[in-house]
């Protein structure tokens, strides 16, 4: 059965071919169309629609998110069907010469349109809708299809479970058996690849029922190709893209715009941060979100800093950041060491499930960090590449770029000493402790008189001598190298007199050996 929407108007013999909606949709699912009973004289023609260009837009939107919501991410696939068919329109308001069908709350409590080529408009027998579903009656096509075809998404949900069967029972698709291998078909087909042609096929023979044997081929073919990618490029890549819920919008950098000077000397570093708002429908979060590189996208980037993710990741967005909210990606520039020109452009990136905009489209190139690299200056005299020792410090220098470090234990040809073990724990490393073994002999101790050993670790061992006391009594006595007043073993009040009488005894000791 052959559904097409017609109004007698008397500008072309009194005739003209408004619309061919070429078979009932729902009917042809359940009854294919017997190609041998099509006429050679079937044609699609024009349609003239009361939709603004704004309204065109509003509902091209209408049936990209009810496809999306379906499965079908090619939503201007439909969209190309429907204009091909009604301009899009789907309430008789839109296309006021066409027969009036059901009320409809998305036409405003008004009539959808409805086919005008099945006789006249009071046998209620044309298709209904954007896509003008068929099954005979009004009451026959609601009856089959259920009032959802009455609304602007039932509509379409009702054009994807159509065209999934279409497809799956294509002459010019291969390797589709099921509604989920149907659907995953449809979602690769782009204007400019391999699948397009094969579709276009596809809707021409199976939709419009257009054989290619048929002397209407050609002209029908190139109508659905041009309506499809017409509406394509009438809304643009972006609008189709239903990863519209990843959308971002410039706010500010800290980085210089890049038509101002940013000049930086080899390996110099500078940290900066670019803030944008999430104009999308989806959270972006950290560890999902990232800033990544384009033109060409995931390059390696020149300055790609320390702290960056990847060499193609700057940065992941610093908290979750809600739609309608600001987030900020903040990432350090490092300056190659050859001077010249770098101008890295960016872009946002669902890790694993989308980019921010299309491949190549002028979104890819509107985040940049333009760096210059001038010259390297001078290294100071003295300093290379190679670590050498400043007094407590190390330094190098390489491509005019010094660096200097701090050595707390002290510097050691050119690395820093780490600090000294204490082997026996009594305070004093093995730099000053003589016997690190022993936790009875370090500085400070009371050196034990010619005991042969050195206690206090000044490298001598302490010498007794005899100092007699009122009662003529000998006494022992230490004499220690570097001894001061109120110290272990420091003498007594004599001690003026004491250390003279030890000089000499000791003097006189010496002479009597």
């Amino acid at each position: 059965m052959v559904r097409r929407l017609l109004q007698d108007r008397p500008m072309r013999s009194g005739r003209i071919w408004a619309l061919a909606a070429a078979w009932a949709m729902a009917g042809c699912i359940a009854e294919p169309i017997d190609e041998g009973d099509l006429g050679e004289s079937e044609e699609v023609g024009a349609v003239v629609s009361s939709l603004t260009a704004a309204q065109r837009r509003t509902r091209a939107g209408q049936i990209r998110d009810a496809a999306a919501a379906n499965g079908m991410t090619n939503g201007w696939m439909l969209a190309g069907i429907a204009d091909a068919e009604t301009n899009m329109s789907h309430c008789w308001s839109e296309l006021t010469w066409a027969c009036q069908g059901p009320d409809s709350a998305d036409c405003g409590g008004g009539p959808v349109v409805a086919g005008a080529g099945d006789g006249p408009c009071s046998l209620r027998q044309g298709g209904l809708g954007m896509f003008q579903f068929d099954a005979g009656t009004f009451d026959d096509t609601l009856r089959r299809e259920g009032d959802r075809i009455l609304s602007i998404a039932g509509n379409v949900a009702a054009a994807v479970d159509f065209v999934v069967a279409m497809v799956i029972r294509s002459a010019y698709v291969s390797g589709v058996d099921n509604r989920e291998q149907a659907i995953e078909w449809m979602n690769g087909v782009r204007t400019d690849n391999a699948r397009f042609d094969p579709w276009i096929k596809t809707v021409t023979h199976y939709y419009n029922g257009c054989a290619p044997s048929y002397s209407c081929w050609s002209s029908r073919y190139a109508h659905y190709r041009d309506n499809t990618t017409g509406v394509y490029g009438e809304m643009g890549a972006a609008f189709w893209d239903v990863r519209h819920d990843f959308a971002a919008e410039y706010v500010h950098q800290t980085f210089p715009l890049a038509r101002d000077p940013f000049e930086l000397a080899p390996r110099e570093e500078v940290t900066g941060s670019i803030e944008l708002r999430n104009v999308g429908q989806a959270t972006w979060r950290p560890g999902e979100t990232f800033l990544g590189t384009t033109e060409p996208r995931d390059a390696a980037c020149p300055f790609a800093g320390p702290d960056w993710i990847a060499p193609n990741r700057p940065a992941t967005v610093d908290h979750d950041v809600p739609p309608g909210e600001t987030g900020t990606f903040t990432f350090t520039v490092r300056a190659p060491d050859t001077p010249g020109e770098y101008p890295q452009f960016f872009t946002l990136v669902q890790e694993g499930v989308a980019w921010f905009s299309d491949q190549g489209g002028p979104a890819d190139g509107q985040l940049q960090v333009r760096l210059t690299v001038t010259e390297a200056p001078a290294c100071p005299e003295g300093t290379g590449p190679d670590w050498v020792c400043d007094g407590n410090d190390r330094v190098r220098c390489e491509v005019g770029m010094v660096e200097r470090e701090t050595c707390a234990d002290g510097c050691d040809a050119g690395a820093c000493a780490g600090p000294a073990e204490d082997g026996d724990g009594d305070g004093h490393d093995a730099r000053f402790d003589c016997d690190d073994a022993d936790p009875s002999i370090h500085p400070g101790m009371v050196d034990e008189c010619e005991d042969g050993v050195d206690q206090d670790c000044d490298g001598e061992d302490a010498i007794c001598v005899p100092l007699l006391e009122g009662d003529g009594r000998p006494m022992a006595a230490r004499l220690t190298g570097g001894c001061s007043a109120g110290g272990p073993g420091a003498p007594g009040p004599f001690a003026a007199v004491g250390w003279i009488g030890a000089a000499l005894l000791f003097a006189r000791r010496r002479r009597t050996r």
